[in-house]
């Protein structure tokens, strides 16, 4: 049974506070932190030490008691994010069903992305949180997003296929992910930038800039080799 504490409000006002909610919340600041940090630094350059005195914890075992592993911390950031992202997939990809217009179904696999780093406001650490581990060798396998985004996310990308040239499966497969990587480190450098300069991103031109050119890339012709 969780045990009540009291906790200051604003006001001098005093609610309970359950063990459980507390231990949430730590779980939560240990995962912003750690994402923060990987974020400015690169993944091999931050410690589990380095994370817990970041996040304000006495405890050097705090990281491993409320999330486990260093993957388990990777994957926790990834599909904390990707959970909403699934979600207006899903709307999106339903919404496109039927459409001629291939740069519609593209738009339901790139704007899910750009919308939420637009909803995270400035600053916000995820895009270069995905850009690190989508390169790093060590991690790059590790943190399985793609799995939460689920079928919705395959059903756009097979509507996209069915509007590309006849392509051999190794090219089809760069283009895939040259896509991938032209979406991820995009918008990884536009979120550095408004880190830096305080201007938030205009998210909005982003998902549009990059749906225009991530369905040519997609859709160009092959030449003969």
């Amino acid at each position: 049974m969780d045990t009540d504490t009291p906790s200051r409000v604003p006001g001098d006002r005093l609610r309970p506070t359950s063990r459980r909610e507390q231990a949430e919340a730590t779980r939560a600041l240990l995962l912003r932190t750690a994402e923060r940090l990987f974020a400015e630094f690169g993944l091999a350059q931050v410690s589990n030490r380095q994370i817990v005195e970041a996040a304000g914890q006495a405890n050097n075992s705090a990281l491993t008691y409320h999330i486990g592993t260093r993957a388990d911390l990777l994957d926790a950031i990834a599909r904390a994010h990707a959970e909403p992202i699934a979600r207006r997939t899903r709307e999106m990809v339903e919404a496109a069903r039927g459409s001629t217009r291939p740069r519609d179904h593209v738009a339901s696999l790139v704007l899910p992305y750009t919308e939420h780093l637009a909803a995270l406001g400035n600053p916000s650490w995820f895009a270069r949180f995905t850009a690190q581990t989508s390169t790093d060798p060590a991690y790059s396998a590790g943190p399985r997003s793609e799995l939460v985004l689920g079928p919705r996310y395959q059903e756009g990308l097979a509507a996209v296929w069915e509007h590309a040239p006849d392509l051999p499966p190794r090219e089809a497969a760069l283009r895939g992910r040259t896509m991938r990587l032209a979406v991820i480190h995009t918008c990884a450098e536009q979120e550095r930038a408004a880190a830096d300069s305080g201007t938030p991103a205009d998210w909005a031109l982003v998902g549009g800039a990059l749906t225009d050119a991530v369905t040519g890339l997609l859709l160009a012709p092959r030449h003969p080799r």
